[in-house]
């Protein structure tokens, strides 16, 4: 649909939520004047009414994936904004201007990010956009982009971030979809993140290749926690607002003042409006990996409202028919995640990881690691199986023998008699001559003559 079509779209739905429900048939048939298409159109995001309100082009961080919008800079470059000077606009998104700046204290390049000049005076957006830097100061993990600061100029509001070089995952999909390995070991790092920040009572909601950034070093890092939830914020009231429309898959449904999500990547709960928790993002990131191992998404419609209505009713196709390269394990891990009831769902991302991980082992790595414990477990058997017949056990108490002559009678005077002491220490013996005790170690010898009359024999 043309910009200008989107245009009419936002106006006509603008000015049918301000009338009441039983007057807009009539007010349609009116403004549309005949054009079927443009009232169908109307009427389908109507249907979302409560839940799927405003349409933004593009999330915060979006802002290496789309290009630069026409319109100038809002900060020149080398202007001050307190101790950091502009190098250069390098995004722009619709809930944040991302410029690159040099930190002249500490001399390092960081990444500025601005509200956008329009919601500078939107109470609800400020307030969006400090929850983000609250969401971000209680992380602190490799996989998450680093918050260094949060500032004002001006009186408006900024975020000072690590500046990081590489591309997003919608980036890198641009090629078609990723090798399983690669898929997989980006997956699992964002699961990583996740299970960090849900830990600390983060949860993402807009999960997406947009927010999932590859760095030039190779680690993955997700962004852009403007539309974050925290444990303890409240589930405010809906403020209906249209801003304007993007492509049907790239649209950003919020509330404003609720963060809902982008149209293909939000969980089913997302779609209806409901509170969300930490499984939510792990369908969303279902559906990423789904998108990276397939080159296509699981749910997709003309507009963003019939990308709702996908995911909300639709079976995805199996990843498997899109393709073969997939193993069956990961194509059950990629539907599992895709669950619509999230009870059934993966429940932490620390599983899902897990999930992964084993996956990622090598098939060659797997078999050595089988075989080993197999040895193993064969060598304790025989071990035992020796122990119990007594061929091995703990070793001999008896001493070393060592052969010793102690005496030397010559034949015609033999020694009929002789017994060795308990100690082992002495000889006791006697021969023609009489009783005689020696000394085994010194050969000393004490002799005892035999009585009168009598002969030892």
């Amino acid at each position: 649909m043309a910009q200008a079509e989107w245009r009419r779209v936002e106006e006509l739905l603008e000015q049918s939520m301000a009338i009441e429900p039983a007057r807009r048939p009539a007010f349609l048939e009116q403004a549309c004047a005949g054009d079927e298409g443009l009232r169908r159109e109307v009427e389908s995001l109507l249907a979302y009414e409560g839940r799927v309100e405003q349409f933004m082009p593009t999330p915060a961080l979006d802002m290496l994936s789309g290009g630069i919008a026409s319109e100038p800079a809002r900060f020149p470059e080398a202007q001050e904004v307190g101790p950091y000077r502009i190098v250069a606009l390098i995004g722009r998104g619709g809930m944040g201007e991302v410029y690159q700046a040099r930190d002249t204290r500490l001399d390092r390049d960081v990444a500025l990010k601005f509200l956008p000049a329009h919601y500078v005076d939107t109470p609800d957006a400020v307030v969006r956009f400090r929850r983000e830097a609250q969401a971000i100061s209680s992380l602190n993990h490799p996989n998450i982009c680093t918050l260094y600061d949060l500032g004002e100029h001006e009186g408006q509001p900024f975020l000072v971030m690590e500046r990081i070089e590489g591309e997003s995952l919608k980036q890198r999909l641009a090629g078609g979809a990723l090798a399983v390995g690669e898929a997989l070991s980006i997956t699992s790092q964002v699961c990583d993140a996740l299970e960090a920040a849900h830990t600390k009572g983060v949860v993402h909601r807009d999960i997406k290749p947009a927010n999932i950034f590859i760095t030039s070093r190779g680690p993955v890092k997700i962004l852009d926690f403007g539309l974050a939830k925290l444990r303890s914020e409240p589930q405010p009231a809906p403020e209906a607002t249209l801003d304007s429309a993007a492509s049907p898959h790239e649209s950003t449904i919020t509330t404003l003042g609720r963060a809902m999500g982008t149209a293909s990547y939000m969980s089913p709960e997302q779609a209806r409006g409901e509170d969300v928790d930490a499984r939510s993002d792990l369908f969303s990131l279902g559906v990423v990996l789904y998108h990276v191992t397939t080159g296509t998404r699981p749910f997709e419609g003309d507009t963003p409202a019939k990308t709702v209505e996908a995911i909300l009713a639709s079976k995805p196709v199996p990843p498997r028919l899109r393709n073969s390269a997939i193993p069956v394990k990961l194509e059950r891990i990629i539907l599992k995640a895709l669950e619509k009831d999230r009870a059934v769902r993966y429940q932490t991302a620390g599983e899902l990881r897990a999930d992964l991980e084993r996956l990622r082992m090598p098939a060659s790595w797997r078999g050595r690691w089988l075989l080993a414990v197999a040895v193993l477990l064969l060598s304790l058997g025989v071990t035992l199986a020796a122990m119990r017949l007594g061929w091995i056990g703990a070793p001999s108490t008896t001493p070393d023998l060592k052969v010793r002559q102690v005496t030397n009678n010559p034949p015609e005077d033999p020694i009929p008699r002789a017994s060795i002491s308990p100690d082992g220490a002495s000889l006791a013996y006697v021969d023609l001559t009489g009783l005689h005790v020696r000394r085994i170690d010194t050969g000393e010898t004490t002799s005892f003559p035999p009585p009168e009359n009598c002969c030892f024999r």
